[in-house]
């Protein structure tokens, strides 16, 4: 059993109009660094990590475990996907103890404003209704994301709360199936 549960792993790609959201490959290893270490990717997701620690610490198939998708268009990683349990340490719950589903996302600025985020978003969240039924999906953003804000907006996340976190103003939003 994995942290999501009796969800049977890896999934079947996802296929969306424009995009294949699957489990990551080897080849997907140089994207993943890219997202990592990248200024613009990681802006509102507390800086860059260094390239050398995460090319050092990274595997030879990134993330490879339930609940990491990798994006693909046309043949090319774009960006990732990840379904997990929110830490109850963390602000930020639905209720006391929390340990809910987040779903977070990122994607390689040459891909921005192509509609990609909400594409794989979307479908990763239609999947997770039919792999953890009934179970509500978490989004966490800082405000000042506005990309993400509209993100959340349009998929159908609702705002439960605000919290400061990394010295910024988060925003949680709620998605039930």
């Amino acid at each position: 059993m994995s942290f999501l549960g009796p969800v049977s792993w890896p999934p079947a790609p996802i296929r969306t109009e424009s995009l294949t959201v699957r489990p990551p490959r080897a080849e997907d290893r140089t994207g993943f660094i890219e997202l990592l270490c990248s200024d613009e990717v990681r802006e509102y997701l507390g800086g860059p990590l260094l390239r050398g620690d995460v090319e050092r610490d990274l595997p030879a198939t990134p993330g490879n475990l339930p609940g990491i998708f990798a994006i693909e268009a046309d043949g090319q990683f774009v960006g990732s996907v990840t379904l997990d349990r929110r830490d109850p340490e963390r602000p930020g719950h639905l209720s006391e103890g929390g340990n809910e589903v987040e779903v977070s996302y990122t994607l390689l600025p040459a891909y921005w404003g192509r509609g990609y985020a909400t594409e794989a978003v979307g479908g990763v969240l239609e999947w997770a209704e039919r792999a953890l039924p009934g179970e509500p999906v978490l989004l966490c953003t800082q405000l000042a994301n506005a990309a993400s804000m509209r993100l959340a907006a349009r998929l159908g996340f609702v705002q439960q709360n605000r919290f400061s976190e990394f010295d910024a103003e988060q925003w949680l939003g709620v998605y039930r199936p």
